[in-house]
């Protein structure tokens, strides 16, 4: 496809045409700079220039990839009906306490201001009752008052009370415990395409797809993986994990902390997922949301199977119990071979010896904010025995 002419493309148009058409105008006449005839052509040239940047534009807003800005937001909604995910505010939890016990009741209202010595702002979302006599913590739920990734702050930073409350002792203090986080910026327009390229193959409610395409609709998610629950033949047993991560993950995760800082202030983005699910998820299946980040593991088996014993049967039931051990790690555990093999000795069949595990040859190790996951895929198993082979083809992820 031929680019849009140039202002240079124009100019030597138009300078051909007078040519043409008059014998008597000299090239250099049109070309010198500050000549009438020059004069003449490069306006005519300028206005098509800016004839030919409107159609530029105009073609640019009616692709996915080249459309920017406003324009990306109108196709994005026209076609698909997807709306740019807005800026999100950062949230969390704030103790507050006394050194001593309050004389009086009071009340922390709704909307009081709290500040870091940054001055990044959080106010409450809701109001809680003091009590007297109580030196606290009273944990009241708060937000940023601003949205945007600079929102987050890690743990500790939030240290003063703006707001006046009434009643309130002089001795009262609060700082967080937890990073306040969840907090983005307004989303980006490569990552708007991304979720308009999925648009058609999300469609259809109930799939992977459509339950990680939900999750990232959610202002402040970034990445969101699901993970079926299998029963012990590897079929879904009606259960799904959906693992999603948003930028704490990137700016505050504190590694250095058992268990993670993090896990209180999940819950928030938590419970904004699932309310998302509501109308992608199979009517009656219970979606379990995580946040963390999600590390793929493969697992290779090598097994011996007792005399009589349905090789392929057992091998799939070993298998599916390595998934379902792996899949049910809580996000910062770590896996171990021994427990690993501890689940094989279990299975009906399999002739047990403590070498299964090929590989992972040691336990790995994850950060507090790291999820380890699996999938039948991911996890082969091959016969130890020459006599005794698994049958390969009979289930569609196979067997090595």
């Amino acid at each position: 496809m031929p680019n849009f002419p140039t202002f240079s493309d124009l100019f030597r148009i138009a300078r051909d045409e007078i040519l043409i058409r008059n014998a008597r105008i000299s090239r250099d006449a049109v070309e010198r700079e500050g000549m009438d005839a020059n004069l003449l052509v490069a306006a005519a040239g300028a206005m098509a220039d800016e004839v030919v940047g409107q159609l530029t534009n105009l073609e640019a807003a009616s692709f996915l990839d080249s459309a920017v800005g406003a324009d990306l937001d109108r196709l994005v909604f026209d076609r698909y009906g997807l709306t740019r995910k807005p800026a999100a505010v950062s949230r969390g939890s704030a103790p507050f306490t006394t050194t001593v016990g309050s004389p009086t009741t009071f009340t922390i209202p709704t909307g009081t201001i709290l500040q870091t010595a940054t001055g990044v702002q959080f106010q409450t979302v809701e109001s809680t009752i003091y009590s007297a006599g109580s030196v606290g913590p009273l944990v009241v739920a708060v937000r940023s008052v601003l949205a945007g990734l600079s929102q987050n702050m890690p743990a500790g930073t939030v240290t003063a009370i703006v707001s006046t409350i009434p009643s309130a002792p002089s001795d009262l203090v609060v700082t967080n415990p937890y990073a306040m986080a969840g907090g983005d910026n307004a989303e980006t327009d490569d990552s708007l395409r991304d979720r308009a390229r999925r648009f058609f193959v999300t469609a259809r409610r109930g799939t992977k797809p459509a339950l990680e395409a939900a999750a990232l609709g959610v202002p402040g998610v970034r990445k969101a993986s699901a993970f079926e629950v299998l029963d012990a033949y590897g079929r879904p047993a009606s259960l799904v994990q959906l693992v999603v991560s948003d930028a704490y993950t990137e700016q505050y995760a504190d590694y250095t902390t058992v268990p993670p800082r993090y896990a209180v202030q999940s819950q928030f983005l938590t419970s904004e997922v699932q309310d998302a699910l509501v109308d992608v998820r199979v009517f009656g299946i219970f979606v379990q949301v995580y946040v963390a980040t999600v590390v793929l593991q493969p697992v290779q088996l090598s097994l011996a199977f007792n005399a009589g014993a349905d090789v392929n049967t057992a091998a799939l039931q070993a298998r599916a119990a390595m998934v379902n051990y792996i899949n049910a790690l809580a996000p910062g555990a770590s896996l171990s071979v021994a427990a690993l093999g501890n689940v094989l000795s279990t299975i009906t069949g399999l002739a047990y010896t403590g070498q299964e595990i090929i590989s992972p040859q040691g336990d790995v190790i994850a950060n507090p904010l790291q999820a380890i996951r699996t999938s039948l895929s991911l996890v082969s198993a091959l016969s130890a025995q020459t006599d005794q082979p698994i049958a390969t083809g009979i289930n569609p992820d196979s067997y090595v």
